[in-house]
């Protein structure tokens, strides 16, 4: 393998990350303020990438354009991913001048956590305070396992109409 270094590509690199930056900013895709962070991460992934060049399958130029495409468009579909973990708020918890308009969103809350058993009631209450890393801890279970729980948990809470793909929102929910 050709050894290679990173200031030889680094104005193929710096260029190619510029033009697909600008390019999701312009089509709306990342805001004009993230524009440096993306070329930035762009770079990151061409000189990590820049070990593994191969002139035997392709220029330099088409490598390097091929690892930034690639990188940036693996942030653009993170970016539109759902987040991780959405807070869950109990009825029980909900401050006393919460507005009587959501008195209904109380309820529906109450009445989703009624129906769960007591260790996943636990866990909703918990997370309504804590970190899923720090409900982890304190359970003493392995996040893997806290994850698979809180996605089971939200499609409890999304079947009964609350959070983000019900008819209403419950707690931190977009």
């Amino acid at each position: 393998m050709l050894e290679i270094a990173f200031e030889q590509v680094y104005p193929i690199a710096l260029r190619a990350a510029r033009v697909r930056a600008t390019a999701a900013v312009v089509y709306g895709v990342i805001p004009a303020a993230g524009r440096e962070e993306f070329e930035q991460e762009g770079l990151a992934a061409c000189w990590r990438a820049l070990p593994r060049f191969d002139p035997a399958r392709a220029s330099v130029r088409t490598f390097i354009e091929r690892v930034i495409t690639a990188r940036l468009s693996s942030l653009v579909r993170a970016a539109r991913r759902d987040p991780e973990f959405l807070p869950i708020q109990s009825a029980s918890t909900l401050p006393a001048d919460f507005p009587a308009a959501d008195l209904d969103l109380r309820v529906d809350v109450q009445r989703v956590l009624a129906t769960l058993g007591a260790e996943d009631r636990q866990l909703v209450l918990l997370l309504y305070d804590h970190s899923p890393a720090e409900v982890s801890r304190i359970l003493g279970i392995p996040r893997s396992t806290l994850h698979g729980r809180i996605a089971r948990l939200r499609r409890r809470f999304v079947a009964a109409g609350l959070g983000r793909n019900g008819n209403r929102r419950c707690g931190g929910g977009q």
